[in-house]
């Protein structure tokens, strides 16, 4: 499981189109790019699917090309190697946004998952504060096939005790979101506010 509490501002990339629920409940949904830049100056156009709630009256106003301010939850999954990005807000927290406001996804990351078999790295910064650094997985089923959504971490306070951070074990985890480009594809960087072990069968 990935999802995000984001702030996002950016173009609309896909008119907005009102549509129905599995209970017949009217709802808007229109998509926005978010341009990405990388440490090696790759860019990527991220592509984000939001959905509000609403009919034709809210549908007419969110066209391509205008600018959004949009707050809400974001959840990441994975189906066939390719990432989708779904934003679920509210008409309270989604706007208009001048043509002069920059492009912008931050927010806080909330991760379950394992971590990989290379394992938590300790580190030391210039100043001999011990940091840890480590990658994991999120596991989305799509049918008989599994696809896996990776994210580093990076742990600046580690605790005493937290002998639960090593290959293999499951956790959850929350932190800042950071987003970049490696190899042309998405990468996904969080940096822990706090970790625990997730006890995956309950």
């Amino acid at each position: 499981m990935i999802k995000c509490e984001v702030s996002v501002c950016a173009a609309i990339s896909r008119n907005a189109s009102v549509k129905k629920d599995k209970d017949d409940n009217s709802f808007v949904s229109f998509g926005v790019k978010v341009p990405v830049v990388g440490r090696n100056k790759e860019k990527l156009n991220l592509d984000i699917s939001v959905t509000t709630d609403g009919g034709k009256e809210i549908a007419a106003i969110y066209t391509t090309g205008r600018r959004v301010e949009i707050e809400g939850m974001m959840t990441i999954r994975k189906k066939d190697g390719k990432l989708y990005l779904n934003l679920r807000t509210t008409n309270e927290d989604l706007k208009l946004g001048k043509s002069t406001y920059g492009d912008k996804l931050e927010g806080t990351l909330m991760f379950r998952g394992k971590i990989g078999k290379k394992g938590v790295d300790s580190k030391e910064d210039k100043n001999g504060h011990v940091y840890k650094t480590f990658s994991a997985f999120s596991l989305d089923k799509n049918g008989d096939k599994n696809d896996f959504t990776w994210v580093r971490f990076l742990y600046f306070d580690p605790k005493e005790g937290e002998d639960f951070l090593q290959a293999g074990s499951f956790i959850e985890g929350k932190g800042e979101l950071q987003v970049g480009v490696y190899k042309n594809e998405l990468s996904l960087d969080c940096r822990l506010q706090e970790v625990s072990h997730w006890e995956m069968n309950k």
